[in-house]
């Protein structure tokens, strides 16, 4: 797959291949020593061919805005916006985090209804808790999942607890879930391991206080 679309942000290209171009996209996010989250992008935990295909969006002078993948999980399931990264505010004072949230969304959307002819049944967003350790799901991510079911009312936020996206038992590999369900298949019928928030609140103050002490 390689395709360009133009869209009201510039342009949209979504590949499935290893190639130079992105790999000068790598470097300018890899360059953003503010990233917490560096290391997820690195030749090592960003590989193209894990995804079902990448994309990344340029402004209209060609500067990368956002990148992110789309990551198959079952033969029914996959993820969109695994390996998301949006690039630091370069473009001028007039962003902000809500337009920068709105963009994002925007371009997920229209770019959804492109290639999505894909054989998935269920598709779903999920992002980590902030360490502000509050049981229960947090302003922003509310605030993520009524943005994106103003786009469509099929979204659903996933309120039962945190949900397994990742091996491994640590409080980052249950994250938040919102999905989008067709052909009647349903959250149950993919049944991962979910984890209660007041359960994963806990778990971060343990990972907390056990990395404290490893100082």
């Amino acid at each position: 797959m390689d395709k360009r679309i133009k869209n009201e942000a510039g342009e949209l290209w979504i590949f499935d291949y290893d190639n130079s171009e992105f790999e000068k996209v790598r470097e300018i996010c890899l360059s953003d020593e503010k990233n917490w989250l560096r290391d997820n992008y690195t030749k090592e935990n960003l590989k193209i061919s894990d995804q079902v295909c990448y994309c990344v969006q340029y402004d209209h002078s060609g500067k990368p805005i956002l990148m992110s993948g789309i990551k198959e999980y079952t033969p029914h399931v996959a993820r969109l916006m695994n390996r998301w990264y949006l690039f630091p505010k370069d473009r001028g004072k007039s962003w902000s985090h809500r337009e920068e949230l709105m963009l994002t969304l925007k371009v997920l959307n229209s770019s959804f209804r492109d290639i999505m002819r894909l054989k998935y049944d269920l598709y779903f967003i999920s992002m980590q808790q902030r360490r502000a350790m509050i049981s229960g799901q947090q302003l922003w991510w509310k605030m993520l999942c009524r943005t994106l079911q103003s786009f469509s009312k099929k979204w659903v936020n996933y309120k039962g607890g945190l949900v397994q996206v990742h091996p491994g038992e640590l409080s980052t590999c249950y994250q938040n879930v919102v999905y989008l369900p067709f052909n009647d298949y349903t959250f149950e019928d993919w049944n991962p391991k979910v984890m209660s928030y007041d359960e994963h609140t806990l778990r971060m103050r343990h990972e907390s206080a056990r990395d404290k002490l490893s100082v």
